[in-house]
């Protein structure tokens, strides 16, 4: 028995080494994996699952808290490596969003290969984890494409910054004679003392014994709980008002530029580009515009009934929206009637002191926890409580390259 189990643990630990190689070449190369790939890591991490309860049923009580255990850490690592973010260029972390808004950018690779297996349990050290199939699973509902953050480079830093922000660029460049005065451009800039802010909430308490008979739980919890705070970190960029723990928004800073309703919505947002090119501030911008808003130009139609922007084959991809040859987002953070367009590569910057982080804890005391004036700690009760949260702030270097739309006739 022992030498079969030793053979099953070392195609295991083959199979394992096989999944993480695709996964590595994928890293190296700074990319997502390719559909084949995915389908050949997801099989691999099967299979190597499959091999580990084998491991676990071969061996007696004691060896499978010893062993299976160790093994069942190794696959553990594999789901975090594949939960990895997979791209860092130049320093500036490059997330990915655009799918689910689930556990960090990286873990749109772990939905698509490994299933709930890839995340770490709430195992003690030492414990085999047992799959208790459930009726039922937990269901995500009105999940969001949040797309807003993949445009505005990242950066990590401390929690208290300081920039330079221009107020005036006036360029007065000209020719000039031999010997002649040479004109002045003005190019302002003022410092801005800024700090990150915190973004996190707490979930309900929640039963061990509901984490440990649906597996999916945790994984459910944790994209959530990371997904509202990336929502509340947009409504931030967008909206902020500056005061208190609010950063400024690119709604609410100075020296940005308005474009006012004229004749239609389409006229009205080609004429918001055009004051981006004027200040050569176009290449590379994007509009951002409430659903609503978005709905009302896609539907716009011609008088044979045909739409501008090519009907419902034309905008299947929520990636592919463009108006006027600039990319659109969509987001509920913005205000309905209002849209901006901005080139956030060139006027914006975000600082994460701490990127989303997904923890738990057992120590909360609750006074009310078992009816009126009667309190026990989560860990009487057997019961977990889980926090996400970040550490950002938004720099904004240039306003003027940032125009606010009315879009209201």
């Amino acid at each position: 028995m022992s030498e079969n189990i030793e053979a099953l643990k070392a195609e295991a630990r083959t199979t394992t080494e096989e999944a993480r190689a695709i996964l590595s070449r994928a890293d190296g190369e700074k990319r997502d994996l390719t559909a084949e790939e995915a389908s050949q890591a997801a099989a691999l991490v099967k299979k190597a699952r499959d091999l580990q309860d084998r491991i676990i049923v071969a061996q007696n009580a004691e060896k499978a808290k010893n062993s299976g255990a160790g093994f069942s850490e190794e696959l553990r690592k594999l789901g975090d490596s594949m939960a990895r973010p997979s791209a860092m260029k130049g320093g500036s972390l490059h997330p990915r969003v655009k799918a689910a808004g689930g556990s960090d950018w990286g873990e749109q690779v772990i939905r698509a290969v490994s299933g709930p297996e890839g995340f770490k349990g709430l195992l003690s050290g030492g414990a085999v984890p047992l799959t208790v199939p459930l009726d039922a699973e937990p269901v995500r509902s009105g999940v969001p494409a949040l797309v807003l953050r993949q445009l505005i480079p990242t950066v990590s830093g401390p929690s208290r910054f300081s920039y330079m922000r221009q107020t005036v660029r006036t360029n007065n460049a000209t020719v000039v004679a031999r010997g002649a005065l040479k004109p002045t451009s003005v190019f302002t800039m003022e410092r801005v003392d800024d700090r990150t802010r915190t973004i996190a909430h707490l979930s309900e308490p929640v039963a061990r014994q509901d984490l440990r008979d649906a597996p999916m739980l945790q994984r459910f919890l944790d994209m959530e709980m990371r997904l509202g705070v990336e929502m509340a970190l947009e409504a931030q960029i967008i909206n902020g008002s500056g005061s208190g723990e609010n950063m400024t928004g690119i709604a609410n800073v100075s020296g940005s530029q308005a474009q006012a309703w004229v004749t239609d919505i389409l006229t009205t947002t080609r004429k918001a580009k055009t004051k981006l090119e004027v200040l050569s501030f176009s290449d590379g911008a994007a509009y951002v515009l409430h659903p609503n808003d978005w709905e009302v130009i896609e539907l716009l139609a011609d008088n044979e009934a045909q739409y501008y922007l090519g009907g419902p084959v034309q905008t299947v991809d929520v990636n592919a929206r463009r108006l006027w040859g600039l990319p659109v987002v969509t987001t509920i953070a913005q205000t309905a009637g209002v849209g901006h367009l901005a080139n956030f590569k060139l006027a914006t910057e975000l600082q994460l002191a701490e990127d989303v982080r997904f923890d738990w804890s057992e120590n909360t005391y609750d006074p009310d926890a078992l009816g009126a004036d009667v309190g026990a700690s989560d860990f009487q009760r057997n019961m977990i409580r889980f926090r996400a949260e970040m550490d950002a702030g938004l720099k904004i270097y240039q306003p003027s390259a940032i125009v606010e739309i009315d879009l209201t006739a």
